[in-house]
């Protein structure tokens, strides 16, 4: 992990290929070593991600997560969670997108139950990139649906799973647009007035979505709507911190000066 944090990323792989052979046949009752041999697993996949060899990085995210665990235990469940997710994330990146919905279907399924906060974000998190690969797979109805599904389950008001909410409007109104119902996307993207604006990754979905669907209203000619809506997503535009957020405000800043010079 030192090597890691180096920069040194092939020699800390080296390395955690060394631990990973001194682990092997080891016992995992044992739980230092259980706990061990997860631990030089994800980080091996970790690794690879960065190394860019997202094949291997897929594979090694499904070997953590088949590391034994007590999926009572919280700690443990949401390292199997994470492993997965990540494994799905790998997936979608390389473009397999039915796969990748089918591991984040069976996350979801396996941990439907799950009471605690961490593993219950993670559980949101693979329904709504479930969602998006359904949609990336040429299925929007299919995407449509579950976005929606998703999007009811989440609370806006909640800075915990308010990002994931706003991302499932996203993919819903996307899926839907896809559809040709471009009424009932703006219908879903007009319903996030409530989103708590604490966090700065929901302020950042949010804006996305305004300018998602500042561009559903001027394909229906409705421009001084599109307007509008630019300019209720800038009315706090000067008291962002958040320089992501920031950028892709002067982004839409920009796209406003376009609609109303036109």
């Amino acid at each position: 992990m030192e090597l890691h944090e180096a920069g040194r990323l092939d020699e800390a792989l080296t390395e955690v290929r060394t631990l990973l052979g001194d682990l092997e046949g080891a016992d995992l009752s044992d739980p230092v070593l259980r706990e061990s041999l997860f631990t030089a697993r994800f980080e091996h996949a970790v690794l690879l991600t960065e190394l860019g060899d997202l094949a291997a990085a897929q594979a090694a995210y499904g070997l953590a997560a088949r590391t034994p665990a007590d999926v009572d235990d919280p700690d443990q469940r949401h390292e199997v969670a994470l492993a997965t997710l990540n494994q799905g994330i790998c997936l979608d990146a390389l473009g397999d997108h039915g796969a990748a919905a089918r591991v984040y279907a069976e996350l979801a399924d396996r941990f439907r139950d799950a009471d605690d906060p961490v593993t219950a974000d993670q559980i949101a998190r693979a329904r709504v990139n479930h969602a998006a690969a359904l949609l990336a797979d040429d299925q929007p109805a299919e995407a449509a649906a579950l976005a929606g599904e998703v999007r009811a389950t989440l609370d806006p008001r909640d800075v915990l799973s308010s990002e994931q909410h706003v991302m499932a409007a996203r993919v819903e109104a996307t899926a839907l647009r896809t559809l040709g119902r471009l009424g009932e996307a703006l219908d879903v993207l007009d319903d996030l007035t409530g989103v708590t604006r604490e966090d700065e990754a929901t302020r950042l979905q949010l804006a996305a979505a305004a300018e998602e669907a500042s561009e559903l209203l001027v394909e229906e000619e409705r421009v001084a709507d599109a307007v509008a809506v630019l300019d209720a997503a800038l009315a706090r535009q000067h008291e962002e911190r958040d320089l992501e957020v920031a950028a892709l405000l002067a982004q839409l800043a920009e796209v406003r000066e376009r609609l109303t010079a036109d």
